[in-house]
């Protein structure tokens, strides 16, 4: 993602082989890290075409950024918002400053809106705007949730490498969750794969 000699050719490869795959079946295609494909001509024009096109495939595309502002000072930003109907915003307690507040108004939100999403606690509350409606919601995720989708820190990365590397892939579920301390789900996992797999006496 640094090596700016690289991005060009690997993100070439990568959106062809997308391509390739892309048959009718249902499809998601996340785009994270987004101002790497806005900051390249080549593939910002690749992405204006597939906003346009990829439906048809059956392919739903999100689009994920952590600035506003790089969508606004992208050469495609019209087609993004146009193209992007359903988002979701992240609290921003700078939200009403005026710079960044007339960003948010470029995306259709009014001043109470704004307001909302100025107050809204972090990494709890979020707020979706969609063309049925809008609203602050709490994702209220317990434990074993955030086991799940919420493990991508660079400690979880190391644990979950060497607990491939202690225990393999057979046992990695039950490690992972035993690590996480979810025991009754470790258990339970460890069961199941006993169960399919019964040790021979």
């Amino acid at each position: 993602m640094g090596n700016k000699s690289a991005l060009a050719p690997v993100l070439t490869y990568i959106f062809r082989t997308l391509e390739k795959r892309f048959d009718g079946r249902p499809t998601l295609l996340i785009l994270d890290e987004a101002w790497l494909f806005l900051d390249q001509g080549s593939f910002a024009a690749k992405i204006r075409e597939w906003l346009k096109t990829l439906r048809k495939f059956n392919v739903a595309v999100v689009f994920a950024t952590q600035s506003l502002a790089d969508i606004a000072r992208s050469s495609i930003a019209p087609a993004l918002i146009e193209s992007c109907p359903t988002r979701v915003f992240l609290p921003n307690p700078d939200a009403q400053t005026p710079q960044i507040a007339e960003l948010y108004q470029g995306f259709g939100l009014n001043p109470q809106q704004i307001r909302i999403i100025a107050n809204a606690t972090p990494k709890r509350e979020y707020y979706y705007q969609s063309m049925s409606g809008n609203r602050l919601f709490e994702l209220g995720l317990g434990p074993f949730s955030l086991a799940v989708v919420g493990s991508s820190s660079p400690g979880d990365q190391q644990l979950m490498t060497r607990l491939l590397a202690e225990h393999g892939a057979a046992q990695f579920c039950e490690r992972f969750f035993a690590a996480k301390g979810q025991a009754a789900v470790a258990s339970y996992l460890a069961a199941q794969r006993d169960a399919a797999h019964p040790k021979v006496a």
